[in-house]
């Protein structure tokens, strides 16, 4: 037992005193997921609104389900700062689309302080241990990559008999993944279901037109060039 003790110890000090956040600063939030429209975009409106009610009510989700193990329990997260949203695949069967989406979102912790010391991990608060699950799970000693609970930092450690340049070289990857996540990122969920529908305009107009909206042409007034471009008045030229 002492030897597991001490074990563990080192693997909190390396999450404390050298990576300093970087799998919390910012948490990414991730969720995979898929959004199934039967008529392809015959209301283009009501689908971005489902769009951002989607993702907005997944990144709540994530809000509500990570909150402190106390009496009194205290959420981890304001909203997120980036929703960073990917569209994986596309299917189309007849006037149904299949969307499988892979969003990504930044939350700020709000128990991370400014030299980024988590203020409830529990080698810092004599072994207690308040965090959510999935806190606890991350750095898990037997993860394997693509599991829950796997660090990349810590793998490193593990396997790398404590050489210091590999554990350095595995918390300058997980920053740099970040950084680069992150200025990828939209501000607000709005913007992000904006990603969404121009992926799908863009494969519809390659592989299924008919899904598209049939879009107004705005008419132009009886004196004003025609839409045709031929420079004619309209009243001239189509507006006959």
């Amino acid at each position: 037992m002492q030897n597991i003790s001490k074990e563990l110890s080192f693997f909190s000090q390396i999450c404390t005193d050298r990576c300093k956040g970087s799998c919390c600063d910012p948490w990414w939030g991730i969720i995979a997921y898929t959004i199934v429209k039967d008529q392809g975009f015959s209301n283009l409106n009501d689908f971005k609104a489902e769009t951002i009610k989607g993702i907005n009510d997944r990144a709540q989700r994530i809000r509500q389900n990570y909150v402190t193990n106390e009496a009194c329990p205290r959420h981890l997260f304001n909203l997120p700062e980036r929703y960073n949203i990917a569209v994986r695949d596309i299917k189309i069967n007849g006037n149904k689309l299949t969307i499988d989406i892979l969003a990504m979102f930044a939350f700020r912790c709000l128990f991370l302080s400014k030299n980024k010391a988590c203020a409830i991990h529990p080698a810092l608060m004599n072994g207690a241990e308040i965090r959510p699950p999935h806190c606890g799970f991350m750095g898990s000693l037997n993860a394997r990559p693509d599991e829950k609970g796997y660090c990349r930092i810590i793998h490193s450690a593990l396997n790398s008999a404590n050489n210091d340049m590999a554990i350095q070289s595995a918390i300058e990857i997980e920053r740099g993944a970040s950084e680069r996540h992150y200025r990828e990122g939209h501000q607000t969920s709005e913007k992000a279901a904006d990603v969404i529908i121009d992926r799908l305009k863009g494969y519809c107009r390659k592989y299924a037109a008919h899904l598209l909206p049939v879009e107004k042409q705005i008419m132009p007034g009886r004196n004003e060039p025609c839409y045709c471009g031929s420079r004619k008045k309209y009243k001239r030229c189509h507006g006959k």
